[in-house]
């Protein structure tokens, strides 16, 4: 018990310097989000971004018409009544 409650705040120490490390150090000119922000910001990246949401629409249109699909199936098609012979009486 007491040793899952040091390893969980160790984890969470471990994760306040990650992320104040990230948003605060320097790598060069820029802090590692600034690269992140200035890299995600490029032409190529918001065309990829664009694609990418086209394509997750276009995905999440045709699952939601293949599970209405799904819960409605069509009306079940009524078998045809077989074709009687008509006899004609003799003349």
């Amino acid at each position: 018990m007491v040793g899952e409650f040091f390893k969980r705040l160790t984890n969470g120490v471990v994760f306040l310097l990650a992320a104040l490390t990230f948003f605060l150090v320097p790598i060069g000119r820029k802090t590692a989000a600034q690269h992140l922000v200035a890299i995600v910001s490029t032409p190529p990246a918001r065309e990829a971004a664009s694609a990418f949401a086209h394509i997750a629409r276009r995905i999440a249109t045709e699952a939601r018409t293949e599970l209405d699909k799904l819960r409605r199936p069509p009306p079940s098609q009524r078998e045809p009544k077989p074709a009687t012979a008509k006899v004609r009486p003799p003349p």
